[in-house]
């Protein structure tokens, strides 16, 4: 009988213990924590990878473009009559791009508007350069590769 008691007591003390430890969804709850925290670190470790990659191919395609404009030893004529133009679209948004893409690579890039607005029959043509002469400008398409056609500006 004298164990008794010291059973009783280990009994109780198993028992409150078990019922005041860490609950099944306290458990759940503090695993999920740490999941949602192992994926906000993989999220940034990923996005650092891809801007370094982003990063890199900028650098690349600035080094290209700056290859290709010491190619050219040609400069603009901001009073040059003649033009370049290498595309025309319906889309102002994609004339604006391909223009942007242009204007890192020479100065002299542009979207030129014609066309008749109440009709609908709107075009945005990209434009590249200013020359003095239609040789000039003919010579510098033919440099950079291009399909184009040359044009007056105005």
């Amino acid at each position: 009988m004298k164990k008794a008691p010291l059973l009783l007591f280990l009994m109780a003390f198993t028992l409150i213990g078990f019922s005041c430890g860490e609950s099944e969804e306290d458990r759940m709850a503090r695993e999920q924590a740490r999941i949602d925290s192992l994926r906000v670190a993989e999220q940034a470790a990923l996005e650092a990878r891809m801007q370094a990659v982003e990063d890199s191919l900028a650098a690349v395609e600035a080094a290209r473009l700056a290859e290709e404009v010491a190619k050219t030893s040609y400069t603009f004529d901001e009073a040059g009559l003649y033009t370049i133009q290498i595309g025309s679209w319906r889309s102002e948004t994609k004339a604006n791009q391909i223009a942007a893409r242009w204007a890192r690579r020479v100065t002299a890039a542009y979207v030129d508007q014609s066309g008749d607005e109440t009709t609908g029959d709107v075009w945005f043509r990209v434009r590249v350069g200013y020359f003095p002469t239609m040789q000039d400008a003919q010579n510098f398409g033919n440099e950079m590769g291009l399909n184009f056609w040359v044009t007056t500006r105005y």
